[in-house]
């Protein structure tokens, strides 16, 4: 019974951002941004702005509506 419910509660949880599969958190991934801009390897202007729009992409969970088609090209929507 309790193994249906971990299941249950598994699949009714949130799916995780890409950034989060990739980085662990999101703050873990502007952390790591910061540092570059930091480095002088990514422009300040850019990516405070690329930034601001990601962290928004993730908070509205909007990561969710797109995906990639067998040949590679995004697919927008569901």
């Amino acid at each position: 019974m309790l193994d249906r419910v971990r299941k249950l509660e598994a699949a009714r949880a949130a799916p995780r951002s890409p950034i989060e599969l990739t980085y662990g958190s999101f703050d873990a991934f502007e952390d790591q941004t910061l540092a570059l801009i930091d480095e002088g390897k990514l422009d300040r202007g850019d990516m405070v702005a690329v930034l601001t729009a990601l962290r928004r992409w993730h908070t509205d969970r909007l990561w969710g509506g797109w995906r990639y088609r067998g040949d590679g090209s995004p697919e927008y929507g569901r």
